[in-house]
């Protein structure tokens, strides 16, 4: 059982149908989530309806939450022969479930539960996940069943176990589609869409798995974790892996033992020619080595899924005559693909030159939520002049990070400017910025002063998902903040708000021809998926050269594709102009008329730049 609760609050409804004679209703709501079911008071003959009472449900697994969802249905008590009349439902999947910081009330439309339903009204509710329930929360008795609902479950039931009970039919493996266009191209032949057949790992005899969609790529894998009893000294050091031309060194120590590293390589097996498989422990200023360990390639084991990782051991050095020395290794050595878990944060050594690791690493970028901030400028009281001859020109300026906008200017006699615009800017969460304001005095052609200004923190601003009623808010403001005194001054002019954070549209932050994403900012609007989107990313023919190495043109080129707010970037393949990439990686899908971006870049981190 998780520790984890259900909280719903049961605000109010609107606008409910009339059941009974005298053209009203007496509604309850009933809530049902995972097994459990709770119900509210009944309300006496009234269509709008208002609670404001809590529950909380128990969450057998916080993992099981997108399977689940909670059904809120509305009947209205009746004191006839049929106990309770159907007002509507409304149900909310488990995929839009949030934390109470982030819950809103949001009103929902209810709905029919069957063709004949006759239903009308909303239904408004707060609903958001918590550890700690509130301890004066109610807890209603759950209402026990009718015989005729009894009945309907047992039969329910029956159907439920004849079709598990039916022969599952056989799951096909996904076929892969080959594109081919039999009418002639319009493009040129470099540029026309061709043919192609890769050796994927997915077959026709073989179960889905993760880089299915990909070449199998072959690795040998060395993890270095620590040492111990190395010869005592000052000098700092490292330790090597070498296979032929290609090395990785690990972090260096220094006056350690002991030393502890913890790092992975990953050498490609078709680039490897040498036999030998080097782990070389050397001291900066020392030619001869303090000791190494070496592998016999062809002893070397492979890895098979779902194995799980290969277990260190610990390893004797040898001296350069190969006699065992002082000091041991642990190691673990395994050939594997790029599917294997430690490939992702393993180094990739290359022949040519030491490469940071962190510059040519696969990444995964979450973008953050985007929020519309609408600014609502109603009016001004008490606007405070030094110049006492002129009436002002007054304006007020809005900036949200680097975004800035104003008002019109208003000329007023009564010193109360009134404007009634709406101004709208993007914010990002987590909220870092403040929205700013002033109100300034056009005193001559580019030349304002500031009567007074105020901060306001994002994250105090109220979230709205529909069209409720935001109320305006009074914001004093403060003097500008002169040199001779730090402090700012309260003045006894204020301004007139309406702020809001807009969750029920979505930031276009893309082309909106080619967006991936249409999904309102507000978790609790989101619909589930429709499904799962898998990429494959096999490789690139014909990179133009955007650096010279070693009298050569070449490139250190990644990919990169963009879907819903996710990004993904390959590692770099080093010095190719035919680079294989062969990582898949997988998103959810919302909207089928989405469009996914993918994209070629060369690192300009490495090596010699070019014309990038």
């Amino acid at each position: 059982m998780s520790s984890y609760k259900l909280g719903v609050e049961v605000v109010s409804a609107h606008d409910l149908m009339p059941k009974d004679a005298q053209g009203s209703s007496s509604p309850f709501v009933e809530l049902q989530f995972s097994g459990q079911r709770f119900r509210t008071t009944t309300k006496e003959r009234n269509l709008n309806p208002v609670w404001n009472e809590r529950f909380h449900f128990n969450i057998p697994n916080l993992g099981s939450l997108p399977q689940l969802a909670l059904e809120a249905s509305v009947y209205s008590m009746s004191k006839a022969s049929q106990p309770r009349s159907f007002l509507g439902k409304v149900s909310i999947s488990g995929t839009t479930f949030v934390p109470y910081a982030d819950a809103v009330v949001t009103q929902h439309p209810l709905e029919k539960r069957g063709m004949f339903s006759r239903v009308k009204g909303e239904l408004r509710l707060k609903v958001f996940l918590t550890v700690d329930p509130s301890p004066n929360s109610s807890d209603p008795v759950p209402k026990a069943d009718t015989p005729s609902q009894a009945s309907q479950a047992a039969a329910k039931e029956v159907d439920q176990k004849k079709q598990s009970s039916a022969p599952a039919k056989e799951q096909q493996n996904p076929k892969v589609v080959m594109f081919s266009s039999s009418a002639p191209s319009q493009q040129p032949l470099d540029y026309a869409l061709k043919e192609t057949r890769p050796l994927l790992g997915r077959g026709a005899d073989k179960p889905a798995t993760t880089y299915d969609l990909v070449e199998q790529m072959q690795y040998l894998f060395v993890r270095v974790v620590k040492a111990r009893d190395l010869p005592s000294g000052d000098a700092k050091g490292s330790v090597e892996v070498r296979v032929g031309d290609y090395k990785g060194t690990t972090k260096q120590f220094e006056k350690q033992q002991n030393p502890a590293w913890n790092e992975v390589f990953a050498f490609s097996k078709e680039r490897m020619e040498a036999p030998v498989l080097e782990v070389v422990v050397v001291v900066n200023g020392k030619e001869d080595p303090v000791g190494v360990v070496r592998f016999d390639l062809t002893d070397v084991p492979t890895r098979v899924p779902p194995n799980g990782p290969l277990a260190p051991e610990w390893y004797r050095l040898d001296d350069k005559k190969g006699e065992k020395t002082k000091g041991e290794l642990m190691l673990a050595v395994w050939f594997g693909t790029q599917a294997d878990e430690s490939f992702p944060e393993a180094g990739l050594p290359d022949a040519t030159a030491p490469v940071d690791a962190s510059h040519i690493r696969s990444k995964v970028y979450h973008a953050p939520r985007l929020w519309y901030v609408r600014v609502n400028v109603i009016e001004a009281q008490d606007i405070v002049m030094a110049d006492k001859s002129r009436f002002p020109d007054v304006y007020v300026k809005v900036q949200v990070g680097n975004q800035e906008s104003r008002t019109s200017t208003v000329a007023t006699r009564a010193h109360n400017p009134i404007w009634n615009e709406d101004l709208m800017f993007v914010a990002a969460e987590p909220f870092d910025d403040d929205l700013i304001l002033s109100v300034r005095d056009s005193v001559a052609p580019n030349k304002d002063e500031v009567i007074g200004s105020a901060i306001v923190p994002l994250g105090s601003v109220e979230r709205r998902l529909d069209d409720g009623i935001i109320h305006g808010r009074w914001f004093n403001l403060e003097k500008p903040q002169q040199k001779k005194n730090k402090d700012k001054e309260k003045i006894s002019c204020r301004i007139h708000l309406r702020l809001c954070l807009e969750g029920g549209y979505h930031v276009l932050d893309e082309s909106a021809s080619c967006s991936s994403d249409l999904r309102p900012t507000a978790k609790q609007l989101w619909k589930p998926p429709v499904g799962l989107l898998e990429l494959g990313i096999l490789n690139a023919m014909g990179i133009h050269p955007m650096k010279t190495r070693e009298g050569k043109g070449t490139s250190d080129t990644y990919c990169v594709a963009k879907y819903g707010h996710i990004w993904v970037r390959t590692r770099t393949v080093l010095n190719s102009l035919f680079p294989r990439y062969n990582e898949q990686y997988m998103w959810e899908v919302f909207d089928p008329d989405t469009v996914l971006t993918i994209g070629v870049f060369d690192n300009c981190h490495l090596g010699e730049k070019g014309s990038n």
